[in-house]
């Protein structure tokens, strides 16, 4: 399936980077089943996972030919295997949660939040008016009593002039 024929020894094959499609009817196209690149670090072809470095540790080319084979053949089965037998389910399950989600953003947490910003606000409105009525009067008249007291700070030592006797 996959023609590594063009590459030089030693040398990794470059894949070519899959365009992003903006179409949905194209989503589900063989080249454009990941538009948005979130598994690109799963790009774990036969030349990125086995790796020969330098031609003293090759192996023979029709080993080396059919390893890659088995590889992709057998990496293509088992995840085909267990999209059918795991995915689908694993689908359902993850719409219901996503499907559940989205409901309860749109139509019950985003009003609340919506709600208590609103509510939030009015309220702030009051206690601003409570705070500037009542606590700054308070703490402006406790300003200005206090306002006099000096205070000095001096190294000298007192000395005890009574004692506590017992």
């Amino acid at each position: 399936m996959n023609n590594f024929s063009d590459t030089k020894p030693g040398l990794y094959p470059t894949l070519p980077a899959a365009e992003p499609d903006a179409r949905a009817s194209d989503a589900c196209e063989p080249n454009s089943r990941d538009p948005h690149g979130i598994n690109t670090h799963l790009q774990l072809d036969f030349y990125r996972v086995i790796g020969e470095p330098d031609r003293s540790a090759y192996s023979f080319a029709l080993l080396h030919k059919g390893a890659s084979k088995v590889y992709h053949y057998s990496k293509v089965i088992i995840y085909r295997f267990l999209t059918i037998f795991v995915g689908l389910p694993l689908m359902l399950i993850w719409g219901l949660i996503f499907g559940t989600y989205t409901f309860a953003m749109i139509w019950i947490l985003t009003p609340v939040r919506r709600l208590s910003i609103s509510a939030i606000g009015e309220i702030g409105v009051y206690i601003q008016a409570i705070c500037d009525a009542v606590i700054a009067p308070v703490f402006r008249s406790m300003g200005q009593i206090y306002s006099s007291v000096h205070t000095t700070i001096s190294t000298r030592q007192l000395e005890a002039v009574k004692q506590i006797q017992v």
